[in-house]
């Protein structure tokens, strides 16, 4: 059955009852599946819109022992590999995605004598075989409150230009809430890592926490990590991963690194406001309850609430 919105179709494609951005074809998607992991690696897996970026930034400067040298010239987001991503440079590369190498082809050419960190936003069942179930490697999970994720990646859709433009929040509401926008099921994902989130080789984050305390979370991040660092070292990640330090970074702001695949127009930005709350400003109380009511309903029981 056909599940697309007329707002995606061309942009989008379904694959095992997802669906998916055109940009993650099948390729990506069984490469991830098949990759092969090794011991040292961390992962960052998250549900796109739930503080992915500031996970990324907070894993690869705790690797560089705060060294903000290390990111000179360079992007996080090419630097902490998008497994099921082609390995392309702009949109116009878009039409030689099904032939394009990918960033799991990229990841298993890394060098071995350093640990990589690797992104991933796939379902459960798209996992490489070392994250499903009993993970093998370390694994960052970072959840965030379905409402604020839903506006933002609402915002996100606006901004880039190859995932579908709705229109209005409350169509996108609609796909959100019967889990059809691309990337697959905010209750799926989030849930089956839940699940796992007492696991040796998971860290549980929630974004909300993450805000309330900054420093705790750098903290854990390290720990987790297994590197022991100073306190002036922890002080000065907290400053350089803090949501103004990335707004302004080269280093962390996608328009900066991808500037053809994104919409400017209106004032349009990447990081748009990274605050807790922000969908009381616009999600309509019938959303609202709707959501509650999933919510209550999938995770009753695991102890997560928002």
């Amino acid at each position: 059955m056909d599940q697309l919105p007329a707002c995606a179709k061309g942009l989008c494609y379904e694959k095992d009852g997802y669906i998916l951005s055109v940009a993650m074809t099948p390729n990506c998607i069984e490469k991830t599946k098949a990759f092969k992991t090794r011991p040292d690696d961390v992962f960052i897996v998250t549900y796109p819109k739930t503080g992915t970026t500031w996970a990324q930034l907070i894993a690869y400067l705790v690797n560089v022992d705060g060294d903000e040298k290390a990111l000179e010239g360079k992007h996080i987001m090419k630097e902490v590999k998008f497994l099921e991503t082609p390995d392309i440079e702009s949109e116009e590369d878009l039409q030689l995605l099904q032939n394009a190498p990918t960033n799991c082809e990229v990841a298993d050419a890394m060098p071995h004598d350093s640990v990589r960190i690797l992104k991933t936003h796939v379902m459960p069942v798209w996992l490489p075989e070392n994250l499903r179930d009993d993970p093998k490697v370390k694994v960052i999970y970072v959840a965030r409150n379905p409402k604020d994720t839903a506006v933002s990646f609402y915002h996100f859709c606006m901004y880039i230009r190859s995932l579908p433009t709705y229109e209005s929040f409350g169509q996108f509401m609609e796909e959100f809430l019967a889990g059809r926008l691309p990337g697959g099921d905010y209750f799926d994902h989030t849930l089956y890592w839940t699940k796992l989130r007492n696991h040796p080789n998971v860290l549980f984050l929630t974004y909300e926490d993450m805000k309330q305390d900054p420093r705790k979370a750098v903290v854990q991040i390290a720990e987790f990590m297994g590197k022991s660092l100073p306190d002036d070292v922890i002080d000065k990640i907290v400053k350089l991963s803090s949501f103004d330090a990335m707004k302004k970074s080269d280093s962390t702001d996608v328009t900066k690194a991808f500037k053809e695949a994104v919409d400017e127009s209106d004032n349009k930005n990447f990081f748009r406001k990274g605050i807790v709350g922000d969908w009381k400003n616009i999600m309509s109380d019938d959303h609202s309850r709707r959501v509650d009511a999933l919510f209550e309903k999938k995770f009753a029981g695991t102890g997560l609430a928002y």
